[in-house]
């Protein structure tokens, strides 16, 4: 099965005329992707924000999309809201808003955090994973963004 990542449909954009920066690896045996914000942003002290990327993400049905933060960003502290992300491939083109790739940054320090378009926000990685014999589902994912089981 392929891999790989896509601007959204243009309908789906957040940052319509912008240029969008796929996703890269850093070097040759780099296992994550670097994450690209497509905006400016400030993140004040204890507060978070949620930058959409335009970006989704296209892979097999035993496979995930892995997000976390990079480990530079620890020198700040600035995590994803929700420790990981985790990304089900049927993300991928949902109504809600094509599969836009979300990223829920906080900024734990005590000055703000600036972000500039082009700065690497995130890394992702794609897993094979296996599941269990029992506890399966046949439900179907019927939006975009935290959707799953609603």
């Amino acid at each position: 099965m392929a891999r790989g990542f896509e601007v959204v449909t243009d309908a789906k954009r957040k940052y319509p005329g912008v240029e969008i920066k796929l996703p890269t690896r850093g070097s040759r045996y780099a296992v994550a992707y670097d994450i690209y914000s497509p905006v400016d942003a400030v993140i004040k002290p204890m507060e978070k924000q949620l930058i959409w990327t335009d970006v989704k993400a296209y892979f097999g049905t035993d496979e995930a999309l892995l997000i976390n933060v990079r480990s530079s960003m620890g020198k700040q502290p600035v995590m994803i809201a929700n420790s990981q992300g985790w990304v089900e491939c049927d993300y991928y083109g949902n109504p809600d808003n094509d599969g836009n790739l979300g990223v829920n940054l906080i900024n734990l320090g005590t000055t703000d955090y600036v972000i500039k378009a082009g700065d690497r926000i995130a890394q992702c990685m794609f897993i094979n994973y296996l599941v269990a014999d029992s506890g399966n589902t046949d439900a179907q994912r019927m939006g975009g963004f935290g959707s799953t089981n609603k």
